[in-house]
């Protein structure tokens, strides 16, 4: 069995956070961590056949990576032992899971939400209803969804180098529990991380057309090379990532011009 997918998608995570850790070279990674350079770079680079999970998780929390990132890779490790690693990136719920990766990679997120307040600044009040009316979720699978969703924030809007994010709401996601107990503090909520030096809330008016009646999406840069920027769209099958360059201009396209409909929240 050859390498494959699983082991270039750990190979990738691992060079990401070593760099974002503050090390810019695998010698400097290996001498703080007490390891060799070729041990880290046979992980880096994605051609080692079999990953050991504990030697994955080791450098993960040396480099801080958060939990669900952790957690998850150690998790792909031992698909590789256990299974085929080339069939990772055409499995059904492994959707959300790449993008809880990839969020705390990027240094600016796009958003535009137009039915529910973006995740990433719901309240747990706010996420708990939404979760229950859906009605597909177990109580203690909302809660730890919930608890997911909060190590999501913490990684992207908390941390000491958090994304530049720019999120346009709908007027009518807010007309939605406008009525509701959830309002006052979810709406509060959004006011406080619109005043985060790296955040800023847009609320798009709905009446009329608008670029975005398509449905939610999001765009998300990374430092190390502009050429990934990727377009992420959820839908009722899952989600569609899009990371070529002519789709992803086409999406900015689209933010552009809605944002260019919209108000900043005051």
């Amino acid at each position: 069995m050859s390498a494959g997918f699983l082991q270039a998608d750990l190979g990738d995570l691992l060079t990401s956070w070593r760099i974002r850790a503050g090390y810019p070279s695998r010698e400097a990674a290996a001498y703080t961590i007490g390891t060799t350079k070729d041990i880290v770079g046979s992980y880096e680079s994605g051609k080692l056949q079999y990953m050991e999970p504990m030697t994955i998780e080791g450098l993960l929390r040396e480099y801080g990576a958060p939990e669900y990132v952790v957690a998850e890779a150690k998790s792909k490790a031992k698909q590789i032992r256990q299974g085929s690693p080339n069939t990772w990136r055409d499995t059904g719920p492994e959707w959300f899971k790449r993008l809880q990766q990839l969020e705390p990679l990027a240094v600016t997120i796009d958003i535009f939400e137009d039915c529910y307040v973006t995740g990433l600044m719901q309240t747990r009040a706010y996420g708990r209803a939404v979760m229950e009316a859906g009605g597909l979720l177990t109580l203690k699978q909302i809660d730890t969804s919930l608890n997911l969703r909060a190590s999501r924030r913490e990684a992207v809007l908390e941390s000491d180098n958090p994304a530049l994010v720019r999120v346009i709401q709908t007027e009518y996601s807010l007309d939605l529990m406008r009525d509701t107990e959830l309002f006052d503090e979810q709406f509060q909520r959004l006011k406080e991380d619109n005043e985060r030096p790296n955040v800023e809330v847009y609320i798009l008016p709905t009446r009329g057309f608008h670029p975005s009646m398509e449905g939610p999406y999001r765009i998300m840069t990374f430092a190390e090379d502009d050429a990934r920027d990727v377009g992420y769209h959820e839908g009722p099958f899952g989600a569609h990532y899009e990371a070529s360059k002519a789709d992803t201009e086409r999406v900015r396209d689209l933010f552009s011009s809605t944002l260019a409909m919209s108000e900043r929240l005051k």
